[in-house]
């Protein structure tokens, strides 16, 4: 079924086959995909020109390239075409921080093992200048089997990065996140730190442990 304008088997950036539909957001739509010149798997996030005016989908390939961490879900390329900036991703098999929650999958020592790997990559992207702005448990993507020393969870989805050193993905003013998870400043619309990405991570360990968002409450 199409999904903004793009079909299942289609090719993107030359090389990319779209398999299927895996996701989607109020941005884009994410597809499995088979990389046709490496041969393996990828995740493809398309991002209609006409949903994205402000030029978003390319700032999130610019925020992601900075970034080379196990705890954060790896830029692969990024392109575009007349129709819509494509973001090409390693593939993650495995469920939501979300799913895993509403289900009551986790445990006090899986909640602890995802706070200490998410809080290093946060680390890892603040020391480089990118703010995430939008850390909850649906863009933390727990893998089915982590690999022998592998992140036991992926932090993913930079389309409302901001870059501290001032090439900021939206304006100071603009309240732009998700509420449940959004440091006081943030719902202010002030300027931000990476403070507001802990905070965040510190409603979403809480919610890992009891099971409820203390916001929504």
């Amino acid at each position: 079924m199409p999904a903004h304008g793009a079909l299942a088997g289609e090719v993107v950036l030359g090389r990319y086959r779209l398999v299927r539909r895996i996701g989607a957001g109020g941005m884009g739509v994410v597809y499995l995909a088979h990389d046709e010149q490496l041969e393996r798997e990828v995740a493809v996030k398309r991002v209609a020109v006409e949903l994205d005016p402000d030029g978003r989908g390319e700032r999130e390939a610019i925020a992601a390239a900075r970034l080379s961490h196990p705890g954060i879900v790896a830029l692969y390329e990024s392109g575009r075409d007349d129709d819509a900036v494509y973001l090409v991703s390693e593939l993650v098999r495995g469920r939501t921080l979300a799913e895993l929650i509403a289900a009551g999958d986790l445990s006090d020592r899986d909640v602890v093992r995802i706070g200490v790997t998410l809080c290093d990559a946060l680390e890892h992207a603040h020391a480089r200048g990118v703010i995430h702005r939008d850390v909850k448990p649906s863009n933390i993507i727990c893998p089915e089997t982590p690999e022998d020393g592998g992140a036991v969870a992926k932090l993913t989805d930079f389309g409302i990065a901001r870059m501290a050193d001032g090439d900021v993905l939206t304006r100071t003013g603009d309240v732009i996140g998700t509420l449940a998870y959004m440091a006081p400043e943030q719902a202010r619309g002030q300027r931000l730190s990476g403070a507001a990405d802990v905070y965040a991570l510190g409603v979403v360990l809480y919610e890992g442990l009891s099971g409820v968002n203390p916001i929504r409450a």
